[in-house]
């Protein structure tokens, strides 16, 4: 009896090893692939946005400031009765200063008669006093009898306002005026890309060189007919407590590094149609090292987009003057990433368009950019002619 139950037990002993290395491989590859899946779902949520963003380096303190000064003014535009037809944004310029980062706006207000351009005056001087310390506003009166508001956020210089009843700016007589839209930072998030890439408009894309997904994005959209450019990053004002990431160019390179890096960075986006800079609010300002990279984009048959970290970058106007097709952006989509925000930019762009003509938007990779632009869509696309990018420079 002991022996047969040694017989059973060793059976069972040879048929438990046989078993378990039949089981063990399919277990071993089922939890690689899981775990395997879900390192690569974390790494595209995590790597959405770069880290290294200039715009967002600067103290949130100070934009948040600029905000609240534009909700108050769009709200007594609003209980002003002033219509859409009747604002005109003249200017969106680069400001930097002190290591803070923002945009200087510059708007028309068109009023009935000087006893309502006075009340408009009257209601935004309460809104923004209302708003506290941070915010101070200055009033002038021209000769002519117009007003002027002069707004300043934590003592920067941020808002013009021009209210007038005696003069309103010419619209361009085209009313489908060319409008570009550059989406930037492309590169770590491949389903937000392709959110992109599916709108019903012909966006411009600016990928990162060195990005973990940047050459799946770049082969996504070129199925889909996109126009593609690089995003190249250069040196920012507080580098290095702010890296402008891998592929960088830097002040410190002599000429043929720069070439080199250029050329790398060109090498990794197929079918590229030009060059944008990720950062470079001190990079752009240098005229010798600009020039270097500019003629070195001419030689390639590629244009040059100025982002316009800085009012100070000479990209434009140097490549100009060596024939290089060039453009500046008028409008940041999404420096703040709440959907009133970003409707507000959009507008903005769009009433310049109308007043100007062409006009050059860059926004980024987020969710809440994708679902606002979503919405705009059928208005763009009825008002006004959506072109890629290389359309607008010259």
């Amino acid at each position: 009896m002991r022996k047969k139950k040694r017989k059973g037990s060793d059976k069972k002993r040879k048929l438990i090893p046989t078993r378990f290395l039949i089981i063990l491989p399919i277990f071993l590859v089922i939890t690689l692939l899981f775990g395997l899946n879900l390192y690569v779902s974390r790494r595209t949520i995590g790597l959405s946005q770069p880290v290294y963003e200039e715009i967002y380096s600067s103290t949130n303190s100070l934009h948040t400031t600029i905000r609240n000064i534009d909700f108050s003014i769009y709200e007594s535009l609003y209980r002003g009765g002033i219509q859409e037809k009747d604002i005109f944004f003249l200017n969106i310029q680069p400001r930097n200063k002190n290591g803070h980062f923002w945009d200087f706006t510059e708007l028309l207000i068109k009023c009935r008669d000087s006893q309502s351009a006075q009340h408009l005056e009257i209601t935004i001087g309460d809104s923004l006093t209302a708003l506290g310390a941070k915010v101070r506003l200055r009033n002038e009166t021209t000769p002519d009898g117009r007003s002027i508001c002069h707004v300043f956020a934590e003592d920067y210089y941020t808002h013009r306002i021009d209210l007038t009843f005696d003069r309103r700016p010419k619209e361009v007589q085209d009313k489908r005026s060319k409008l570009a839209i550059i989406i930037d930072d492309l590169g770590y998030d491949p389903r937000m890309a392709r959110g992109f890439i599916q709108m019903d408009l012909p966006l411009s894309f600016s990928v990162l060189p060195s990005a973990p997904f940047t050459k799946r994005i770049v082969k996504e959209a070129n199925k889909a007919a996109c126009e593609l450019i690089l995003h190249l990053p250069m040196e920012p004002k507080n580098y290095p407590s702010v890296s402008p990431g891998p592929g960088a160019l830097f002040l410190s390179m002599n000429a043929c590094e720069l070439r080199q890096t250029l050329d790398r960075d060109l090498a990794e986006i197929d079918q590229v149609k030009g060059v944008n800079n990720h950062m470079g609010s001190s990079f752009t300002e240098n005229a010798e090292k600009m020039l270097v990279i500019l003629k070195h984009l001419k030689k390639r048959n590629l244009f040059f987009v100025d982002s316009l970290t800085t009012s100070r970058s000479v990209g434009v106007k140097l490549a100009r003057k060596i024939g290089l097709p060039a453009a500046g952006r008028s409008v940041f989509l999404d420096n703040d990433l709440s959907k009133e925000a970003i409707r507000m930019q959009i507008d903005r762009l769009l009433s310049i368009a109308r007043h100007s003509g062409d006009v050059i938007g860059i926004g980024h990779p987020h969710k809440e950019t994708l679902e606002v632009l979503g919405e705009y869509c059928p208005k763009i696309n009825s008002e006004f002619n959506v072109v890629p990018v290389s359309d607008l420079v010259g």
